[in-house]
């Protein structure tokens, strides 16, 4: 790949993405005030502690883009202190960190903060409690995390999953150069422009991380380098060790994962390992659409796919649109949006199994996409359904005829049964026929804490069938065209 952005189209993205002198002093201010504010908190319960740092792109690495950035701010703990927690089995080491932490965020981070000018604050869990809040139009997260150094983590492995990450910003910050970190905004804006960043990501679960995207520009230096890296992470690994794929899919916990981007810090890890296989495909897509357009002169074309975009919002094509299923719900603000999100995906796989598959394994409304997206308090789940209209009976295989026993019991249990191919085979009448139904049925048992159905759709439902149609249906190579609709409106206008 040659220079995929022009030095001057360089410079205008950048212009546009990188955040201004006063957006980084106010982040800066922010973190100064919140630190001041925990050191206090500390000093009057005689609480010890080893630091409290700003993590992330905000922090040390200073990679964030304008107006997108969070704030992390960490707590080091010290592991003696907790020696008698930490001496436990994992499982009730777990369990009490649990409570540990949680004492921490009740009795420590939400008094520290209670003064301030903050709102939205929730105790949330990913890993253990932490605390969320907003301020100063800032997403913020403060947490926990224990104070081991960068060679214990390698040989012991951490104490909880956020230890790693002081070492993390320091690892970035020591070997980025300016125009690196320049190459990282970029790398960013471009999987950010393609809805295919982080927890927010449009396009599967879990789109790619800023470290990951970071580890990748350092990897390569530049970053034309580091979208060449992204887009053969399937068949070469990026891997501090150098491990050959197949050596890293022997590893037991890498033997679901489908690229790897190997954590430094800790080589037992694959950073990518819960990115989502449709986020990966639709970024190795993006990244050869804007290949085409620079060998092809588009240089705009090239420019705009680094610059981010609301995801449309017009009506989906009169040939898909029956064949579209959409929810909406609105947050009552009580749980936090990661636990809303995995519940959501949740009930879409369980509805689109069903919808794809009768009890008896046969195919039954055919293919189904589906996805979830939200913004704000908004949610919704969208289905793409190939036949949402199906016959009242379908053809059931039975057992090899050979199996004696089964073959009786089959022909016992069911009254007309006919032999072809060595199989049993008789006529399965459907409880379902219609796909909306069915999933009205699924939804209507599988109410989720937090969140309350819509009676109407709006701009994120809209976002959410238009993800589904421009960005995951290309990005699994589901031809759509091909589904029943479109096939009767060309035979019509063939007539």
């Amino acid at each position: 790949m040659g220079n995929i952005l022009s030095d001057k189209n360089r410079a205008k993205v950048l212009a546009m993405i990188t955040p201004s002198k006063s957006e980084i002093l106010a982040q800066q201010e922010l973190i100064k005030k919140l630190t001041h504010a925990l050191e206090q908190q500390a000093t009057i319960q005689g609480r010890v502690y080893s630091f409290i740092a700003a993590q992330g792109s905000t922090g040390e690495k200073q990679t964030q883009l304008r107006d997108a950035a969070d704030i992390d701010l960490f707590v080091g703990l010290r592991p003696d202190d907790y020696s008698e927690i930490l001496s436990l089995s994992a499982t009730e080491r777990n369990r009490a960190l649990d409570v540990t932490l949680d004492d921490i965020v009740e009795k420590w981070f939400i008094p520290a903060v209670q003064e301030m000018d903050v709102h939205d604050v929730q105790k949330t869990f990913s890993q253990h409690p932490y605390l969320s809040l907003k301020m100063d139009e800032f997403d913020i997260d403060i947490l926990c995390c224990f104070d081991i150094s960068s060679t214990e983590i390698k040989s012991k492995g951490p104490i909880t999953a956020v230890d790693r990450s002081v070492h993390h910003s320091r690892h970035i910050a020591d070997n980025l150069t300016a125009r690196m970190r320049e190459d990282v905004r970029l790398l960013k804006s471009f999987v950010r422009a393609s809805h295919a960043y982080g927890d927010t990501c449009a396009v599967g679960r879990m789109g790619f991380t800023g470290y990951a995207l970071e580890l990748l520009v350092v990897a390569s230096g530049s970053l034309d380098g580091a979208l060449k890296v992204l887009a053969a992470l399937e068949q070469s690994p990026h891997d501090p060790l150098n491990r050959p794929l197949e050596q890293l899919k022997k590893v037991p916990t890498f033997r679901d994962d489908t690229i790897f981007i190997i954590d430094p810090v800790d080589t037992g890890r694959n950073v990518a390992s819960s990115f989502s296989p449709r986020a990966y495909g639709w970024l190795k897509k993006r990244i050869q659409e804007i290949e085409s357009a620079e060998k092809a002169g588009k240089h705009k074309v090239v420019m705009d796919a680094f610059l981010e975009k609301a995801i449309p919002t017009g009506a989906l094509p009169d040939w898909l649109a029956p064949h579209a299923l959409i929810y909406e719900f609105t947050s009552d603000g009580a749980v936090h949006y990661t636990i809303l999100r995995d519940k959501l995906y949740r009930l879409a796989r369980k509805i689109s199994i069903q919808l794809k598959r009768e009890r008896t394994g046969e195919p039954r409304f055919g293919n189904v996409l589906t996805e979830v997206y939200f913004e704000d308090a908004t949610f919704s789940i969208g289905f793409l359904i190939e036949s949402p209209a199906i016959e009242e009976s379908y053809e059931r295989r039975g057992p090899p005829a050979k199996l004696k026993e089964a073959a009786r019991e089959f022909r016992r249990t069911h009254k007309e049964v006919s032999e072809r191919d060595g199989f049993l085979w008789t006529i399965e009448r459907r409880k379902w026929t219609n796909a909306f139904v069915l999933a009205d049925s699924i939804l209507g048992r599988a109410a989720i804490d937090g969140l309350t159905r819509c009676p109407d759709i709006g701009m994120v439902s809209a976002r959410v069938l238009n993800a589904l149609y421009l960005y995951a249906a290309p990005a699994e190579s589901v031809v759509l065209d091909q589904w029943q609709g479109f096939k009767e409106k060309n035979t019509e206008q063939a007539k």
